[in-house]
């Protein structure tokens, strides 16, 4: 990993995994490194992207950074949420690369993809595209199926094995076919795990 990549994740880990992701941050910079090798982008954006994602739910009280798992929520409260933990990645991806003196045409688009990368129908760039792919395989990770059948409660693992297999072929979900067959791949592992 690049040097300055380094720098980045030093400075961003008090801001990281703060919904019971542990891991999170980390597993999808490396899926956003995976699809580099395959979806030709600019890795200076897209690497600093994942890593600095979600470090916004760090500035928020916790009943907020837990409300998506709400199964009673309504759309306009986790619409609420979702675009305030963006604004505040934003906030600390700015500030972190400041601190940095990262290239500022490259934090630009860096504080962009944070910004709407749960809320934005559409993507911004092939670098948001690879991010928000990065960022949904998550939940295709065997750490992330587990993180969300303990966070969810009410879903068994074979519903939610079952949610992720329409989503893979679900229009506008994934941007990439790389991610689809990331996707696949881990898909069949967990339902191997039980």
């Amino acid at each position: 990993m690049k040097e300055i990549y380094e720098k980045i994740w030093k400075l961003a880990l008090p801001y990281q995994d703060k919904r019971n992701d542990e891991g999170h941050a980390r597993i999808v910079t490396s899926y956003a490194q995976e699809l580099l090798k395959s979806v030709k982008a600019n890795p200076d954006v897209v690497i600093p992207a994942a890593m600095l994602h979600d470090t916004g739910w760090s500035q928020m009280p916790e009943k907020d950074r837990f409300l998506i798992f709400d199964p009673n929520k309504t759309p306009e409260q986790e619409s609420k949420v979702r675009l305030k933990h963006e604004e505040e990645g934003s906030r600390i991806a700015q500030m972190l690369l400041s601190a940095l003196n990262y290239v500022q045409l490259l934090t630009e688009q860096i504080k962009g993809i944070i910004k709407g990368h749960d809320t934005r129908k559409e993507a911004i760039s092939l670098e948001d595209e690879i991010v928000r792919d990065a960022d949904k395989l998550w939940r295709y990770s065997k750490i992330g199926f587990w993180a969300d059948i303990k966070r969810m409660k009410e879903i068994t693992p074979q519903q939610l094995c079952d949610k992720l297999e329409k989503n893979i072929e679900k229009e506008g979900f994934f941007f990439t076919e790389p991610a689809k067959n990331i996707a696949r791949e881990e898909l069949k592992q967990r339902r191997e795990e039980f």
